[in-house]
């Protein structure tokens, strides 16, 4: 799944603020070397580069002036030599390398794989499906992309500590904001709509989900008579309207 716009930006705060924290202990602009001493957070060298494009770009983001004794990004580096290191690697470790096992074993890191494929996912199944004879090890057809997300914190003070992962803790959120929202609960139920919401007097039917796509998913009726409440909204719908409690409780806090 594509990581949200509100996902990314927390991440490169989240960067910004340890680059500015190395910045303060060392007296002068971190290089890539002093991030992998000195971060104390767990975002690696390689995460960071890829978020960005490449070390100076992150720190300019930090709104350093860059070191100017980096080195300049590497000139393209031939598709021949990237395939040819990457089943280098992974015959010597006899499995498919991840991107960070990748990194610490080969010359390259994974930016030059990303670049030419779209992501490193990709790079992995063209060159295990187009080379998978160079192998020497039973090569996993299917590769599983998946990782467990650390939850993040709501920037909001309730007794639910992290952001929704799901349509309940949606739910839940959303009890704790209606009367600042000016809503009233009606009902809540097990069928479709989820719930009855009353404001200013007028009746609304709401649908709970966790994503706007999941109202879509769920083939609930795309009507202007019903409101989507969403923690994250990732889809516009075509008619019926769209609330989400993240874009709420961001722009809240601005």
């Amino acid at each position: 799944m594509k990581k949200h716009k509100y996902d990314i930006h927390d991440k490169k705060e989240i960067i910004k603020s340890e680059i500015l924290r190395i910045d303060r202990t060392l007296g002068k602009t971190p290089t890539q070397k002093d991030y992998k001493n000195y971060s104390k957070i767990n975002i690696s060298l390689g995460q960071v580069t890829y978020l960005f494009g490449s070390w100076s770009e992150t720190i300019k983001y930090s709104g350093l002036k860059p070191n100017p004794f980096q080195k300049p990004p590497s000139s393209e580096i031939p598709e021949k030599n990237l395939v040819d290191e990457f089943i280098f690697v992974a015959n010597q470790i006899k499995k498919i390398p991840g991107s960070h096992l990748f990194r610490s074993k080969s010359k390259y890191s994974y930016k030059p794989y990303t670049n030419r494929w779209g992501s490193w996912l990709k790079a992995v199944n063209y060159i295990t499906q187009k080379y998978k004879n160079n192998f020497t090890f039973p090569v996993q057809r299917k590769l599983n992309n998946k990782r467990n997300k650390i939850p993040k914190k709501l920037r909001y003070v309730c007794p639910l500590q992290y952001e929704p992962r799901n349509e309940m803790e949606t739910i839940a959120l959303f009890s704790y904001l209606c009367n600042e929202l000016g809503y009233e609960i009606k009902r809540i139920q097990a069928e479709f709509p989820d719930a009855i919401l009353q404001k200013n007097g007028r009746d609304i039917l709401v649908e709970f989900e966790f994503l706007s796509s999941n109202y879509k998913e769920h083939c609930h009726p795309d009507n202007e008579k019903y409101l989507c409440i969403c923690w994250r909204k990732d889809l516009e719908l075509k008619k019926t309207p769209v609330f989400s409690l993240e874009e709420y409780i961001r722009n809240r806090n601005t």
